[in-house]
């Protein structure tokens, strides 16, 4: 199913970023996910999926809408650079990491669509 960061928050671009109803209804469902990838700030490999191409959860002057991916490894020729789509299951609610990293929404056993076509202009 693809789905996209409208169907998962509200209130994008502003300081009212928020979880939808539909973030919570699709959790545990297979999906399809495009955004950029970013690197997330002390984490040692971590990424995130973002809306917009270059911006930081964690440094971005209004709230980011993104997507945790835990264990998820950027593999040859995956760029931040670059548009990706990802297909995994979402998993919305509070949940903490082995390493003790906490998120609210994530995309797990995310892996790269290598399906993905070139966007027109």
């Amino acid at each position: 199913m693809n789905v996209g960061f409208d169907d998962l928050f509200t209130g994008r671009g502003s300081d009212e970023l928020a979880f939808s109803e539909r973030a919570a209804a699709l959790s545990g469902a297979d999906v399809e996910i495009r955004g950029w990838l970013v690197p997330l700030h002390g984490e040692g490999g971590r990424y995130a999926l973002v809306d917009t191409p270059g911006a930081c959860p964690d440094c971005a002057p209004v709230p980011v809408a993104a997507v945790q991916l835990p264990g998820f490894r950027a593999g040859a020729g995956v760029t931040t650079a670059s548009p990706v789509r990802l297909r995994g299951r979402l998993s919305y609610g509070y949940a903490r990491a082995a390493d003790g990293s906490g998120s609210f929404l994530r995309l797990e056993s995310a892996r790269v669509d290598t399906g993905l076509r070139a966007s027109p202009g």
